[in-house]
């Protein structure tokens, strides 16, 4: 009988323990899937922070902007007040005043051009097609290389003539305003019969999409081309997504200088 006894508890125990070790297996598994799933929602996090950022680039420009306005008003009311009070330095204030009031008129009228475009690209933006942001004091609109051309080719793919046609859309509502349109590569060297480098790559994507965003009808006087290869990076090259990201095309808002007196009396000065 005693035997019996031993014999039921050890086979109790090794049940014990098998099913122990079903269930630290089973453990096991929902923490690797957990890490995993966890993994996944800190991509998409960093994705849409990302994006957050972006957008919220070119929001700050356009605080910054209304900002400026506001210090051009405030100088403006200062100087018409030293005007009412100073009579005898009329003219030289009517001069601050007159150049004031123009700076600021013009900085109003950039200001509505970013806020018209920003609406007008908000839906592209928001659905990650294209992002948009302020660098080197210009509006750059870029779009991944990924989207738009198959790896070391120049042809659109179909959703990449779909990005374009509906930034086309938005575009081309500033008739008066010129873009520059410029490819940019990783720093992978590339050379195949058709191009000796990435200088060559960039600059022909960067013409196709040009030629594309005339058809879409933006005016050609006002687009142009430029390839800058590999030579002006926005990521790190040292890693894929770093590469990636470098893979672009940027749509640039050129920037209106206006007349500059001093340096058209500069470049006119000893000429008759």
């Amino acid at each position: 009988m005693r035997s019996i006894v031993v014999a039921l508890l050890l086979s109790t125990l090794a049940l014990s323990g098998c099913k122990r070790k079903e269930l630290e297996a089973a453990l096991a598994e929902a923490n690797k899937k957990l890490e995993a799933t966890q993994a996944e929602l800190g991509a998409e996090q960093g994705k849409n922070k990302k994006l957050t950022e972006e957008k919220q680039t070119l929001e700050e420009k356009i605080t910054e902007l209304e900002g400026q306005i506001q210090r051009l008003s405030n100088e403006i009311k200062v100087l018409e007040e030293q005007n009412a009070d100073l009579a005898r330095k009329a003219g030289a204030t009517q001069d601050e005043l007159k150049a004031l009031r123009a700076e600021k008129a013009k900085r109003m009228a950039e200001l509505q051009v970013y806020k018209d475009l920003f609406g007008k690209l908000k839906a592209l933006v928001d659905a990650g097609t294209i992002q948009v942001e302020f660098r080197k004091g210009r509006l750059v609109v870029k779009l991944a290389s990924s989207i738009l051309f198959d790896s070391g080719k120049t042809e659109l793919k179909p959703e990449g003539q779909t990005a374009l046609g509906s930034l086309a859309a938005a575009l081309k509502s500033l008739n008066d305003r010129e873009f520059l349109v410029a490819g940019h590569t990783d720093n992978v060297p590339i050379k195949t019969a058709k191009f000796k480098n990435n200088w060559d790559l960039s600059t022909a994507r960067a013409v196709e999409v040009v030629q594309f965003l005339i058809t879409q009808g933006m005016t050609s006087s006002n687009i142009g081309a430029a390839g800058y290869g590999e030579n002006d990076p926005v990521a790190d090259n040292a890693n894929e997504d770093g590469k990636a990201q470098n893979r672009r095309i940027e749509v640039i808002l050129m920037p209106l200088l206006g007349d500059i007196p001093e340096l058209k009396a500069m470049l006119t000065s000893g000429k008759s």
